[in-house]
C-alpha cells in the first residue's frame, strides 16, 4: 500500500467512553467460587474501546479528537495520563468529580478474554456533552460502544444526522448487547452511517441472519460499507457490490484485548486515504495482530511505518 505512507488523515472524532483495565495474563482458566488460582501477570492499563481507537489512529500519525468524560479520581487521572503519553489530545475530555471512572478486569485465556466491568463513568456520556462546534472542518465521526453508552445511545443517530450535515463521514462499532438491550436499536442509526464495523458474533446477531455471509448481504442493504471483523480467521466487508476477503496474519498472541478497536483504526485510516478495499481489510488486520504483542490494547500498537513493513514480510493465514 505504498500510497498510505506518509499519509496524515486530518481531524478524525471520536465521541466515546473512557475507563481503565486490569489485565490478567497467564491464567489457565477461571477460578471456582472459593478458588484461588496463581496468574502470570496483571497490568493496569487504558482501556475502553473509544480510547483504543484515538490511541491507534495517533500512532499511525492522524489528528484525533476525542471527546469523552471522566471521573476526578485516581483512576481517571492514570486515563488521561496515559492518553497523553500516546500523543491523544485530553482537551475534550470532561473531569466530573462526582462520577466514578469505569473499570474492566480482563482475564487472557488463550485467543479469548473473559471480563467483568464496574460501568462508572462508561455510561455517562450524553448529548449535551456533544460540543458540535468541535466537529466543525473535521471529515470523520465514529462512535464504539454503542451498548455500553446507554445514555448517549439514544441520541447516536441524530448526533451522526448532525455529523452527516456538518460535512463528515461517519462509522459505529456497537459492542455486544447486554440483557434487557435489543437487537434494534441501532436501526435508526443505520441511515446516517458510512461505515459499520462488528464483529462476526455482533454482524449474525444484528442482521438475524445465520452466517457471515448472509449478515454481510444484510447489513450492507443498509450502510454503504459493512466490514466484519474474524478474529483469527481475518475480517470480510462489502462496499456497495465489491466484496472483498483477507485472512489475517500468523503472529505470536499474547493478549487481545483492544484488537477489533486497533483494526477499527487501520481500517478506516485506509477507507479515509482512498484505498481499495482490500487495502483496507489488510491495513486493519495489520493493526489488529501488532497490538496483540503485549498486554492491554494499547502497549504494542504500531506506527503507520511499522504497518506497513509487516504487511511486506509477516506470514499469512489464508482466508477461508
Amino acid at each position: 500500500m505504498p500510497e498510505l505512507g506518509g499519509r496524515r488523515i486530518p481531524s478524525i472524532a471520536i465521541i466515546g467512553e473512557l475507563n481503565l483495565d486490569l489485565i490478567v495474563t497467564g491464567a489457565p482458566r477461571l477460578p471456582e467460587p472459593g478458588e484461588e488460582i496463581i496468574v502470570g501477570g496483571m497490568e493496569l492499563t487504558l482501556g475502553s474501546a473509544s480510547a483504543i481507537m484515538a490511541c491507534q489512529f495517533a500512532d499511525l500519525g492522524d489528528d484525533v479528537l476525542f471527546i469523552s468524560k471522566v471521573g476526578g479520581d485516581d483512576f481517571g487521572r492514570r486515563a488521561l495520563d496515559f492518553l497523553r503519553a500516546k500523543g491523544v489530545p485530553t482537551d475534550a475530555i470532561a473531569v466530573n468529580d462526582s462520577l466514578a471512572t469505569g473499570l474492566t478486569i480482563s482475564v487472557a485465556l488463550d485467543s479469548e478474554r473473559a471480563q467483568l466491568t464496574v460501568m462508572g463513568c462508561i455510561q455517562e456520556m450524553r448529548l449535551d456533552d456533544v460540543a458540535f462546534s468541535l466537529l466543525r472542518g473535521r471529515r470523520h465521526l465514529h462512535v464504539s460502544s454503542f451498548y455500553l453508552q446507554r445514555n448517549l445511545r439514544p441520541d447516536v443517530a441524530r448526533i451522526f444526522a448532525r455529523a452527516k450535515e456538518m460535512g463528515l463521514t461517519t462509522s459505529l462499532d456497537t459492542g455486544w448487547p447486554h440483557e434487557g438491550e435489543s437487537t434494534r436499536d441501532p436501526e435508526p442509526v443505520y441511515p446516517h452511517l458510512d461505515v459499520f464495523l462488528p464483529n462476526k458474533a455482533e454482524a449474525v446477531l444484528l442482521s438475524g441472519t445465520s452466517t457471515v455471509e448472509d449478515a454481510l448481504i444484510a447489513l450492507a442493504e443498509r450502510v454503504p460499507t459493512v466490514v466484519v471483523k474474524l478474529g483469527p480467521e481475518g475480517a470480510i466487508a462489502q462496499r456497495g457490490g465489491e466484496v472483498a476477503r483477507r485472512g489475517a496474519f500468523a503472529i505470536d498472541v499474547v493478549d487481545t484485548t483492544g484488537a477489533g478497536d486497533s483494526f477499527n483504526a487501520g481500517f478506516l485510516h485506509a477507507y479515509l486515504s482512498g484505498a481499495d478495499l482490500t487495502d483496507c481489510l489488510d491495513l486493519g488486520n495489520a493493526c489488529g495482530a501488532l497490538s496483540t504483542r503485549a498486554a492491554g490494547g494499547t502497549a504494542s500498537q504500531p506506527t503507520l511505518e511499522e504497518a506497513m513493513e509487516f504487511l511486506t514480510t509477516a506470514p499469512r493465514r489464508d482466508a477461508t
